[in-house]
């Protein structure tokens, strides 16, 4: 299929929707955030002194002996951090309406072992394959018209957003 024939719609993020989106969530959440900084709420939260160390983690392409191995690396760097999750969905929901969670649940207990606390990432993008080979409308198409195939799919940012077709 041809850049010309595929009819592919390019929006600029709109900053008054974010702005006001961000001005509401603000007023509603206020009181909240002010408690939520209270450090005497959160014990475990790093204190004068203290520095969270860690990295984002991605275990979805690691066997288990290479997961063991690469807490027991954090551990020993003195890691006590992990961001985990947000390339996870192709791993999360395998296919349609199917999800696993057992095998991060077990790596997340692994870090809680090792004294690593794990920050749950939200798995939105990418998309599972299986979602792109079922509707191809949710490929990206580069500026120029080219279709990028799944594994590219993020090789470059922009400051645009895909719609469907």
């Amino acid at each position: 299929m041809t850049g010309r024939k595929r009819r592919t719609l390019y929006v600029k993020c709109n900053v008054h929707f974010f702005a006001l989106l961000l001005a509401i969530i603000s007023v509603g959440l206020s009181h909240t955030a002010r408690a939520a900084e209270d450090p005497s709420a959160h014990p475990a939260w790093a204190g004068p002194g203290q520095l969270f160390v860690g990295a984002c983690y991605q275990p979805v392409d690691r066997s288990p002996k290479q997961i063991d191995q690469d807490i027991a690396i954090m551990k020993g760097a003195g890691f006590n951090v992990v961001r985990m999750g947000d390339l996870s969905r192709d791993s999360f929901e395998p296919s349609q309406g199917k999800f696993t969670f057992e095998w991060f649940d077990r790596i997340m207990d692994k870090m809680h072992a090792a004294g690593i606390r794990v920050i749950l990432d939200i798995p939105g993008l990418p998309v599972p394959i299986w979602l792109h080979r079922a509707h191809p409308g949710v490929d990206i198409v580069a500026q120029n018209g080219t279709l990028l195939p799944p594994a590219e799919r993020y090789n470059s940012r922009n400051s645009y957003w895909l719609l469907w077709r």
